[in-house]
């Protein structure tokens, strides 16, 4: 005879085992949809990897074995780590204690979750700091050297040294553009667009503005993708940087299609590269539109105190012309005089500005190697014959401001010029 309590007992159980089996495929797809999205890259194209690129050193035009035996330094620290021993040979590093005290000073002093310092000497190279700090990951390492941080309104620069040696506009060219300069539509850089287009900037005024709508208009509509890839080329993007230990690999595409060619024009784009490389296209600007090869690695001394190696200056090509790079530096200057980073320099490096002149490019764009706000500027002073370039670089997380870029560049400049 049927027992209907024992019946329903064993349904209530079915459904129970039922239940918790969802639950375990909804854990799991729930997992598995997670893990997908941290793993899977946020823009069409290459994305390069947070990997250390390791102590190694490429081959050196020196044929040392000392050299090819020489380890990092610490840009950490402060103070130490400017000399290295091995066995009985001395290695001198090129950085300058004072300037890598104030940018270490400075990152400390405002705590910044994450912060990246470069100083080049725009006409040989020589690295003249190199500081990174992180009060999110205290054991970073290698922030300096990694290429994995969006170049965001930093590729304004190489878009307008390619549109101006194209010929295709002027620093003076007015180019007229709907609504706000920064928000950046499919609408805004069409040839058809029937709205009206009531606002206007020159070229030098956009760069300074760091206007993403008139530098989208330049890429889709008067560059195009195959000038732009070739800019990016020659500024050294996708192809290895030689310097004295290993760098990882600036990454760029560049899309065919109109809308994604205006993004990556004006910065929203798949293009990634590292402090180093950050500092080094200021520099190229500065120095007559030919980059330098880093190095840091100064001399190299027996134990009697002869040289074995002494480092050389070497330029790793020409980005764009005399002309053009000139051009180019007295747009950057309006940046720090009336653009996006005139309120920093005006506050707090005022007589820099008036007696040095300084030219500059900010970016700011999201990411996510670290996750958080990243706040780019690059610059070099003077603005004619530089003796310094700067990439200044802080990562900002959740709605706790700290610094931007532009500040640690003014007092590390301020501190190189005795200001």
């Amino acid at each position: 005879m049927l027992d209907w309590p024992v019946l329903q007992e064993h349904v209530r159980d079915r459904r129970r085992r039922k239940r918790r089996l969802a639950a375990v495929v909804i854990g799991l797809l729930a997992v598995v949809g997670y893990v997908g999205a941290r793993i899977a890259p946020r823009f069409e194209g290459p994305r390069p990897r947070m990997e250390a690129p390791g102590p190694e050193l490429p081959p050196v035009d020196t044929g040392s074995e000392v050299l090819r035996r020489v380890s990092w330094p610490e840009p950490s620290r402060a103070g130490d780590g400017y000399e290295q021993w091995v066995g009985p040979y001395r290695i001198r590093y090129t950085l300058e204690p004072e300037l890598q005290e104030e940018a270490l000073a400075v990152f400390r002093r405002y705590k910044v979750p994450y912060g990246a310092f470069v100083a080049v000497e725009p006409s040989t190279g020589r690295i003249l700091a190199l500081a990174e700090y992180s009060r999110a990951d205290p054991a970073l390492k290698d922030f300096c050297r990694r290429a994995t941080y969006p170049a965001a309104s930093l590729v304004k620069v190489v878009t307008a040294a390619a549109a101006l040696e194209a010929g295709v506009v002027t620093p003076d060219t007015r180019i007229r553009f709907e609504g706000s300069p920064y928000r950046l539509y499919p609408r805004k850089i069409s040839p058809k667009n029937r709205r009206r287009e009531n606002n206007v900037h020159t070229v030098a005024q956009a760069l300074g503005s760091s206007n993403n709508v008139v530098f989208g208009k330049i890429g889709a509509q008067s560059l195009g993708a195959e000038r732009l890839r070739e800019a990016l080329a020659a500024f050294g993007f996708n192809q290895p940087l030689r310097f004295d230990f290993r760098l990882q690999v600036s990454r760029a595409s560049v899309p065919a299609e109109p809308y994604p060619l205006a993004r990556t024009a004006a910065g929203f784009g798949d293009v990634y590269l590292s402090p180093i490389h950050a500092a080094l296209i200021a520099a190229a600007v500065g120095n007559r539109g030919v980059m330098m090869r880093p190095y840091i690695v100064d001399t190299i001394e027996d134990g009697d105190g002869a040289a074995v190696y002494r480092a050389a200056p070497a330029p790793l090509g020409r980005c764009t012309t005399e002309a053009v790079a000139a051009q180019v530096a007295r747009m950057m200057e309006r940046t720090v005089t009336q653009g996006t980073s005139a309120k920093v320099f005006y506050r707090y490096a005022r007589r820099l500005r008036r007696k040095v002149g300084v030219a500059g490019k900010t970016g700011s764009l999201t990411g996510d190697d670290p996750p958080g706000k990243y706040e780019w500027f690059i610059g070099f002073a003077p603005v004619d014959g530089p003796r310094i370039a700067v990439a200044s670089l802080v990562v900002n997380r959740g709605d706790l401001w700290h610094i931007k870029g532009a500040y640690t560049a003014q007092a590390v400049m301020r501190e190189f010029y005795g200001m």
